[in-house]
């Protein structure tokens, strides 16, 4: 479902501008290797730790998910936590998310959900996600039952804007804005707690994601205090493959929609 920001909130605004080609925005031949240098930074009362890292981004094949041939986005430290396989499927619609490698139980109920739709909108919203009462296949209140929580997730195409990374200026990159909320309800409590990720990334016309920043906001439960996680990352250097013709470089590992 496409939603749109402005007055017009009843339908589409007939002055939105879609963007054309939008494909290009995604580059995704096998072989193209991208190498990002990126920062990460936790947060309670204190600060906690701060660290850089790389993290080298490839694509690396395909295989078969639920029926569909899907490609494989390699990722050697994406955010700072170890390697991970993401998955990712674009066609004429869009891109869709088909989860990542290693995964969780959580991550195992969402997928696969449309992240992006074609062709992308000048300021439209789109939500990628919303479910009820998801199992988190956790006890976080030590009462000895999974916690359920409600999550949504919307992505807007903010803007088009000029980005300096480590590989340079990209004059016009598009900008686009995601946010994931998980509100959780403790099952001994029934205390509310909400967990938030939000995400700007920036993507460049045939390169791909130039730059992403990401928050991360983890409530208290039970002893623990919260945490706020900053990360992000800036593409160092590139090598491409091919054309622009296929699905798409990964949007975000670091929630469960990707890059996005």
């Amino acid at each position: 479902m496409l939603t749109w920001s402005g007055p017009d909130a009843a339908g589409p605004n007939p002055a939105a501008k879609e963007i054309q080609n939008t494909e290009e925005y995604f580059p995704d031949e096998i072989g193209s290797v991208w190498r990002y240098k990126g920062r990460s930074r936790t947060d309670a009362v204190e600060r906690i730790a701060e660290m850089a890292f790389i993290n080298e981004v490839s694509a690396i094949g395909t295989t078969n998910i639920k029926g569909e041939t899907v490609k494989i986005f390699r990722e050697t430290n994406q955010g700072n936590k170890g390697p991970t396989d993401g998955f990712f499927r674009r066609d004429k619609a869009g891109i869709t998310y088909y989860g990542s490698q290693p995964t969780t139980p959580f991550e195992q109920q969402l997928i696969p959900y449309r992240v992006l739709v074609f062709p992308l909108i000048m300021e439209g919203t789109f939500r990628q996600l919303e479910k009820k009462g998801v199992d988190m296949q956790a006890d976080l209140d030590g009462d000895g039952r999974h916690e359920r929580a409600d999550v949504v997730a919307d992505v807007r195409v903010a803007a088009h804007t000029p980005v300096t990374v480590p590989a340079g200026t990209f004059s016009d990159t598009l900008q686009i804005d995601a946010s994931m909320t998980i509100v959780i309800t403790l099952t001994k409590s029934r205390r509310v707690i909400t967990s938030r990720d939000r995400i700007t990334s920036w993507f460049a016309r045939g390169i791909g994601l130039v730059k992403y920043v990401e928050e991360i906001e983890a409530p208290p439960v039970m002893e623990t205090r919260g945490e706020v996680t900053h990360v992000s990352e800036e593409l160092e250097s590139y090598t491409l493959k091919g054309t622009v013709s296929a699905p798409s470089v990964p949007l975000s590992s670091s929630h469960p929609a990707g890059r996005l």
